[in-house]
């Protein structure tokens, strides 16, 4: 009996995931319509909920922000490479980066005219902006813990680490811009692991930067 509850529990709750998640898709593809056609500030959470058939609390409960909602997509990626960077296993941190990234970048829903839109709802409203911003250095604390992990050093001085994620995250924000100025002109995938490979080559290895230690807390000179 024991045995037959513990194994229906996991279909269940297997079950409920799934249909949490399409909710939450649900909810950030009506989000961005009435944006779309009605504007980011004409646009109430009221709104939202009542072309979702929904409540208030309901949309809040699974995004916690009118700002959250509108780039939900890039919350959940950012919870995403949370976890694909603190994971077990044998893979580099960068080579995790590299992945993440190119799966973005093919994604189904990753064309010119999302991203295009995306990026001009973060021009556009600041508290987007200020949320986005939190996302970029969020991805670098990400990185630079990791890659101090991963080499076992302490991450309060590893600037090696801090230097080599703030290269990343800041190449791949600024392939996006590039690709949107051009129309999209390039291949993505091919370019934002392109952009890997070259803050890793031109950062080199750990030995070509200056040792850890405490004098990065030392106050400046001069």
């Amino acid at each position: 009996m024991v045995t037959e509850a513990v194994g229906s529990a996991a279909p269940q709750a297997s079950l409920r995931v799934r249909k949490a998640a399409r909710a939450r898709e649900q909810y950030a593809e009506v989000a961005r319509r009435l944006f779309r056609e009605r504007g980011y500030e004409a646009t109430s959470l009221e709104d939202i909920a009542a072309a979702a058939e929904t409540s208030v609390s309901t949309v809040l409960r699974y995004f916690g922000s009118k700002e959250r909602l509108a780039l939900a997509k890039r919350v959940e990626a950012l919870e995403r490479f949370r976890a694909i960077a603190a994971a077990e296993g044998p893979t580099p941190v960068i080579d995790r980066w590299r992945a993440f990234v190119a799966e973005l970048a093919s994604a189904e829903d990753s064309t010119f005219e999302r991203w295009a839109e995306d990026r001009n709802l973060i021009a556009g409203e600041p508290a987007i902006n200020r949320l986005n911003a939190s996302i970029q250095r969020t991805y670098q604390d990400i990185l630079a813990e990791a890659f101090s992990r991963e080499a076992g050093v302490d991450p309060t001085h590893d600037l090696y680490g801090q230097l080599l994620a703030a290269l990343l995250v800041a190449g791949n924000e600024a392939v996006f811009r590039r690709w949107l100025a051009t129309g999209g002109e390039r291949d993505l995938v091919t370019t934002v692991v392109a952009v890997v490979d070259f803050a890793a080559s031109r950062l080199g290895g750990r030995d070509h930067v200056a040792p850890s230690g405490p004098w990065l807390d030392a106050p400046p000179t001069g």
